[in-house]
Parts: C-alpha cells; sequence; structure tokens
C-alpha cells in the first residue's frame, strides 16, 4: 500500500486564524446565488485538519468546516492584512520545510533569519557570495573519434545529418553492439509471437519466413517521420489509389500496407510477461527475455530500458562543460492512458511529468543530457529517504544530477525544484551551484519579501527589485517586478543589482501599450542568469515539438508516445551535434537547416535494408481530378458495392432511347489472377486454346453475343440483335479486357431446336481454328446455314 499523506502542519494552518475571507452563497449545500457574505477564519481543527469559518453576522454564530482549497479560493485579497498571511496553492504539510539526507537534516529557514539588503547608487550591498569552484572547460564538446567521424561521411568527405542520427541513438547488449532497431525489433518478434499464441492474432504480412528485422523497425520509424511531414495521416490514406491528397508514395514504395499495420500493432520496448501456463521462454521465442532490473518503478517497466538507452548515450558522447538547465513538463496524453484508468492496483495516480537535464550555453545549447518520466509521490525508483510531500522533488534531482556532484557545475532550475533547502542540500552535499525560481512558501524570506513588497507598493512592471540575505546561509532571495513577480534563490550570488542588466519594453502608464523600443533596465545578478539561460530549454522543446512523430499509439496506451518523445529528443540533439561537427570539419560551408536533415534522414529510413516489397505498388491516383460529379473521377481500386459510401446517382435522370446493356468489365486484379490461372492451366494442358467456359449469371441480367454473323440477328425480330449467351472464350476475354460472350448452346429457332455455335464460328472466321478436313466438328452445318 502507497503510504498515506502527512498532516497538514498545525503550527502554519493556526497561522491563517483571522484571515478574512468573502464566501458566495452557493459555497453552503442547498443555496444559490452569487452575494458574498464576509466571513473570518476563527480556528483549526486537528481532528478533521479543516478550518472554522465564522460569519461576521450577529445572526449567525455558527461555526462552518471548510477546507483549504476553499480557504484559497476565497480569501480576501483587497484585505489591508492579507499580506501578513502565507497562502499557498496547497496546503503545508508535516515534513514539507525539511529535507534529510544520509548525513543531516535541512529545513526550510525562519523569516527572522532573513535581512533586507538595500543597494544605494555605487553600493554592492550585503556580503559577497563565492561560487563553488569549477575546474574543467566551460563549454559542452562533442566526444567523438577520429574513427566514428570519418563513419560519419558519405563519398564526398561530407558529414551527413542521417549518419550523425543513428550515431546518437542508443546502443544495447553486454558490449552495446545491438542497435535500437536490432534491440526493438527482438521485443517485436517475441510480442508478434505472443499475440498469436495467446490472443489468436493472425500477422497479414508477417506469415511463413517472413520476421521482423532491424530494417524493417528503421523503416518503420521512418514511416512515422513521413507521416508526420505529411501532416499525420492515416494508413488507409497513405495507401489510398483514388486521392493523391491523402497517398503518400514514399511509404507506400517502402513497405506494404499489411507490413506497417503489422508493426504498428505490434509495438513493444520490453518482454514484461511470462508464458502460459508455465511453459519454458526458449522453447516457445526464438529471441532471449529481456526486461526492466528488479526493482524497477511500475510505470517504467515498458519503456524503462528505452529511456536510460537514451540517457547513457546522450551523455556518452559529450564532454561535460559547466552550465546544466533543468526542466519539467506534463506528459501528453497520460490522463487518458491505461495507467490512470486501469485496474487496481494503479502504479500512477497523480500523473506523471518529464522532467529533462539540457545544454544551454555554448554551440550544443538545448542538447538534452537527461529525461525521465517521472510516476509522482509514489515513483519506486526514487529513494525512500524524502518520501512524503513536495520535497520528495528532492529525491527525484538526486537522481537527475548524480554524474555533476562534486565538480562545481552550475544549475539553473525552476520552482518545481527550487527552495532554500535544496540550495543548502545542492552546496553543502552535492558540491552544486544552484539558481532559479521559487515558490513563496519554500523559503523563509517569501513571507518577508510579499509583505515589503505591499507595503511599498511595488506594482509589476516597474522593474524594481527587493533583495534579502541570509544571515549565516550563502543564500540571496531577490523579487523582481517585471510582467509579474519574478522570484528567484541562489546559493552562489550575492545581492548584487546589476544596472542597464537586461533590456525590456517598458508600457506605458497611461495606456499600458508597450514601447517600440527596447529599454536597458535593472535587474538583480540572479535574474540575469536565470534569464540568460532557461530560456533555450523551451527553445529545444519547441524544436522537437515542430517534428511530433505520429503513431497509432490508441492501441497501445501511453508507451508509444513515450517512445516517439525520446526519439524526437534525439532529432534535437542528432541535429546540435551535426551543426557542431559540420562548422569544425566543414567551416567555409552551411550546414542544411533542420527541415532538410529531417526530410533526407526519412528517406534514408525508409530505404534502409532489402525491400520488403516483392512487387511494384502500381501508379499513384491522378494529380487532376474532374470534380463535374462525385462519381466522374473513378481513379484506384474499384469501390465495394457493399461499401457506405457509393457514388451518386441522380433519382431524376430521364433516359432517353432505348437501354442498353452495360459492359461488363474484368478489373485489373481480377485480370491477372485470370492470366495467372490460365497459364498455369496451359502449362499441364498444352491443346488448352480459346474454350468457350461457361459463367454464373445474375437472373434477369442478359448478355448478348459478340459475333457480328450471330443467327440471332437473323430472327426477324423488330429488334434486331444477337442471341443472349452465357458463354464466354476463356482466351479472348483476357486478351481483350472484357468477358467476350459466344453463342455455344441449343437455340429454339422456327420452333426447332437448334445448335448455335458462334464460338466456332467466329474463331474460324478470324482464323483462330484450323479445320482439317470438311465436316469438322468446329462448325455446325445448321449453323453455316443460318449465318449465310
Amino acid at each position: 500500500m502507497p503510504p498515506r499523506r502527512r498532516p497538514i502542519s498545525v503550527e502554519w494552518a493556526k497561522s491563517l486564524v483571522g484571515l478574512s475571507m468573502k464566501v458566495p452563497d452557493y459555497w453552503w449545500d442547498g443555496c444559490k446565488g452569487y452575494r458574498l457574505h464576509d466571513g473570518v477564519i476563527d480556528s483549526y481543527c486537528e481532528i478533521s485538519q479543516r478550518w472554522n469559518f465564522l460569519l461576521d453576522t450577529k445572526e449567525d454564530d455558527a461555526l462552518y468546516l471548510m477546507a483549504y482549497e476553499a480557504i484559497y479560493k476565497y480569501a480576501d485579497y483587497n484585505s489591508s492584512t492579507y499580506n501578513e498571511f502565507q497562502l499557498t496553492q496547497q496546503p503545508i504539510r508535516d515534513g514539507d520545510d525539511e529535507i534529510q539526507t544520509e548525513t543531516k537534516k535541512y529545513f526550510r529557514t525562519e523569516p527572522e533569519e532573513w535581512d533586507e539588503v538595500v543597494i544605494e547608487d555605487g553600493d554592492t550591498g550585503g556580503r559577497p557570495i563565492d561560487p563553488i569552484e569549477w575546474e574543467g572547460d566551460e563549454e559542452f564538446t562533442v566526444k567523438i573519434t577520429d574513427e566514428e567521424v570519418e563513419m560519419l561521411r558519405d563519398i564526398d568527405g561530407e558529414i551527413r545529418f542521417e549518419k550523425v542520427f543513428q550515431w546518437c541513438l542508443p546502443r544495447f547488449g553486454d558490449d552495446d553492439d545491438q542497435t535500437l532497431f536490432e534491440f526493438q525489433a527482438a521485443r517485436m518478434r517475441n510480442y508478434m509471437r505472443k499475440r498469436v499464441l495467446e490472443s489468436g492474432f493472425k500477422p497479414r504480412y508477417y506469415k511463413g519466413d517472413k520476421v521482423i528485422t532491424g530494417d524493417h523497425v528503421a523503416r518503420f520509424y521512418g514511416a512515422c517521420l513521413c507521416r508526420m511531414i505529411h501532416g499525420g495521416r492515416s494508413i488507409e490514406q497513405i495507401f489510398s489509389t483514388r486521392e493523391i491528397m491523402d497517398a503518400v508514395p514514399s511509404i507506400r514504395e517502402s513497405m506494404t500496407k499489411a507490413c506497417l499495420e503489422d508493426l504498428t500493432t505490434c509495438l513493444h520496448y520490453s518482454d514484461d510477461w511470462d508464458p502460459e501456463c508455465g511453459g519454458d521462454w526458449d522453447d516457445i521465442y526464438d529471441d532471449p527475455k529481456v526486461l526492466a532490473p528488479p526493482g524497477t518503478a511500475k510505470h517504467r517497466l515498458k519503456h524503462g530500458l528505452l529511456e536510460d538507452g537514451y540517457n547513457k548515450r546522450w551523455q556518452a558522447i559529450v564532454n561535460f562543460g559547466k552550465w546544466i538547465t533543468t526542466d519539467e513538463s506534463r506528459v501528453g496524453g497520460w490522463y487518458h492512458s491505461c495507467m490512470t484508468i486501469g485496474p487496481e492496483p494503479k502504479p500512477i495516480r497523480t500523473g506523471a511529468t518529464i522532467h529533462t537535464v539540457c545544454i544551454t550555453t555554448g554551440r550544443l545549447s538545448t542538447y538534452k543530457l537527461f529525461a525521465r518520466v517521472y510516476g509522482g509521490q509514489f515513483d519506486e525508483d526514487i529513494k525512500e529517504i524524502n518520501d512524503y510531500g513536495k520535497y520528495k522533488m528532492i529525491s527525484l534531482y538526486d537522481l537527475m544530477l548524480e554524474p555533476y556532484k562534486h565538480k562545481g557545475h552550475c544549475v539553473v532550475m525552476d520552482s518545481a525544484y527550487m527552495s532554500d533547502a535544496m540550495c543548502q542540500v545542492g552546496r553543502e552535499e552535492w558540491k552544486i551551484n544552484m539558481v532559479g525560481t521559487c515558490e513563496t512558501n519554500r523559503t523563509g524570506a517569501g513571507s518577508r519579501g510579499k509583505a515589503t513588497v505591499a507595503a511599498r507598493g511595488i506594482k509589476v512592471g516597474t522593474h524594481q527589485s527587493v533583495m534579502y540575505q541570509h544571515k549565516d546561509k550563502p543564500i540571496t532571495y531577490a523579487i523582481w517586478a517585471d510582467n509579474n513577480y519574478v522570484k528567484t534563490l541562489s546559493n552562489f550570488h550575492g545581492p548584487n543589482l546589476l544596472r542597464g542588466g537586461i533590456q525590456r519594453k517598458l508600457r506605458d502608464p497611461v495606456t499600458f501599450r508597450r514601447n517600440k523600443d527596447f529599454t536597458d533596465v535593472d535587474c538583480p545578478e540572479q535574474q540575469w542568469v536565470y534569464c540568460q539561460t532557461y530560456h533555450l530549454i523551451d527553445k529545444g522543446n519547441g524544436a522537437e515539438a515542430k517534428y511530433d512523430l505520429s503513431t497509432e499509439s490508441h492501441l497501445h496506451g501511453w508507451s508509444p508516445k513515450l517512445a516517439a518523445r525520446f526519439f524526437n529528443m534525439n532529432l534535437n540533439n542528432a541535429y546540435n551535434i551535426y551543426k557542431y561537427l559540420y562548422t569544425k570539419y566543414h567551416p567555409d560551408r552551411t550546414p542544411m537547416l533542420m527541415r532538410s536533415c529531417i526530410n533526407d534522414l526519412t528517406h534514408s529510413l525508409l530505404q534502409q535494408g532489402s525491400e520488403i516489397r516483392t512487387r511494384g505498388f502500381g501508379d499513384a491516383p491522378s494529380a487532376t481530378k474532374d470534380i463535374t460529379t462525385t462519381s466522374s473521377s473513378l481513379d484506384g481500386r474499384k469501390l465495394r458495392s457493399d461499401a457506405v459510401r457509393q457514388h451518386f446517382t441522380s433519382p431524376t435522370a430521364t433516359v432517353t432511347g432505348t437501354p442498353q446493356t452495360p459492359a461488363s468489365t474484368i478489373t485489373a486484379r481480377a485480370l491477372r489472377y485470370r492470366k495467372s490461372d490460365f497459364n498455369r492451366q496451359k502449362e499441364m494442358q498444352p491443346g488448352r486454346n480459346h474454350l468457350s467456359v461457361p459463367l454464373i449469371v445474375l437472373d434477369k441480367k442478359l448478355s448478348y453475343c459478340k459475333y457480328i454473323k450471330c443467327p440471332g440477328f437473323n430472327t426477324g425480330a423488330k429488334r434486331a440483335r444477337a442471341y443472349p449467351s452465357k458463354y464466354v472464350c476463356e482466351q479472348c476475354s483476357m486478351e481483350k479486357g472484357s468477358d467476350f460472350w459466344l453463342c455455344n448452346s441449343i437455340k429454339i429457332v422456327d420452333g426447332i431446336k437448334t445448335v448455335v455455335n458462334c464460338h466456332a464460328a467466329y474463331h474460324v472466321d478470324m482464323k483462330l481454328y484450323e479445320i482439317t478436313a470438311p465436316g469438322s466438328v468446329s462448325v455446325s452445318t445448321i449453323v453455316s446455314e443460318l449465318t449465310e
């Protein structure tokens, strides 16, 4: 069972007593309306962990229990005492103000431990804080050998992006001798075998000796990139034969529709199952079982190996520099995944975020060093030493920053991680310089700074600063009035103010419109550092978002979404490596744009390995279309008679003249099958030549003889036409592309049953039969008399 939440901090809860409230009518059960009622927080109930709300009226002296969510929502922010209370978005719980390490416990500082630093003109203010010394190179560089560089060149010696991309992909196996595509192909082969045995799955392409290979997986990723470039089209659209706007020729030539469907259906990244009925794995599956190590968090069982592989590779191909930045973002599609709507016990209850470590300075700026999907407060991979509340982020950070400890790295972070306790741990335990934004309740100086801003009437957009420094610890807290109140915390900056350190477009105090030109404004030094670096991680995320892969991920929950997300990150990482190497080895040339690189990579992946198709797909749909009517364009495969949407025919159309029997046309596919069948039979029967064969004809549907000398024309009927027939010439039908009807039956002529053999007569006339003797059975004497 996951641990229960710790109780709300009693000391903090009682500090809210006296808070002014404005509560609407609809808050009370059974009441409607929006009239606000003044009141005050009277006391706190430790048993229910709720506050007692008292109305400011003599008529009602009852106490109403109120949860913290309502207090935060209905607090009277116009009250003169509002800024004296510490209101946070979530209640503060026991343990939220402390961090436990292996050697020491760190607490959130108290407000009285901070001193405000007022900086006058020409004054630096406060005491200086020296950063932890860094001894390496300032800039990150690519770690690559001369032999590896040669592998990335084409026949002309030019660095190619598609080669760089595959060099950046993770490696698997004991000796890192297995590529991502080979690793994933083995997992997909096992998963397809499992589905065939346990679910009765019938692959459409992978039958007989056909198996999924690494090159097939590479082509699948190429298809995903191609679908992204064409707007995320469905598989049905990609293989359309009727509409050029839907068809994607590059994918159609790379693989068959059945192959793409099988690969999409059997996406898998880990052998996370056991054989049925206790069978032996090696006796059932061709590839060895590979799954996440024991103790892996439940939400990472399917994608954990993939995630670790990318992180290991990304860090192995660069030489570490000084500055890194961390960020968090919500995983798309998480809430509708099987992880949150599946049966109990659910490994994830509160959703998940993806946490990244990124380079934000130098030529490799926006390069991702680390990415991990965090499973919430019950993530089993995170150390249990800080297992409650918001400060479990400390344990996550402990995992993320492991390669950078005790070296003097500078880390820029956002408010999800930062606190004054984090600053203490970073400097004293990990030997890391830290700076970032901070929430008010994460530091003891927060409440004092909030009160100072309110007392002085500092408004947003004025770019005024308020700074505090801890009396004993190397921590500085700053508030800067930009478009909002930006609060930053640092463990290696003193309270220094940079005069004209940053440029902003100021607002007119009357019209509130921004000026067109930039103006130099003052800002805290730690704020300047944050602004110089943090936006670049968002820039990298934006570059990746342009090329989000398209997958049929609803078939599998959310694991393919994460796999596609890591693939997207590798696109941006590979492009940074490509630009770095290209400018180094080709200084007189300009690297290709990322869009062009993505196009080349897509072609490379779609053409990797041996051909999947054994024959061509056929002609693409016409580039133009006759739109006179909806049925005027008949490109592509024939429309099924039971299709939902049929070609439109006007019910009011008038028919002039005598209706004609429509010609029966053999489709191209049926014609190929007939020819193949005919050639096969002819090999067994060399004398098979222009045989008359019967066909099944629907009732009331007549097909007339094609022989111009058919006796039917001589019956004396008002409308002269040939006899109807149920026989066709086998060989002529294939040659002409339509059923060639010829009489070969008994007809009643002048009340007498007569043999009518137009089939033989036609072929004699066309010299397709040779008559070796008079009276041959090829032509009936009676028929000859009639036709003459």
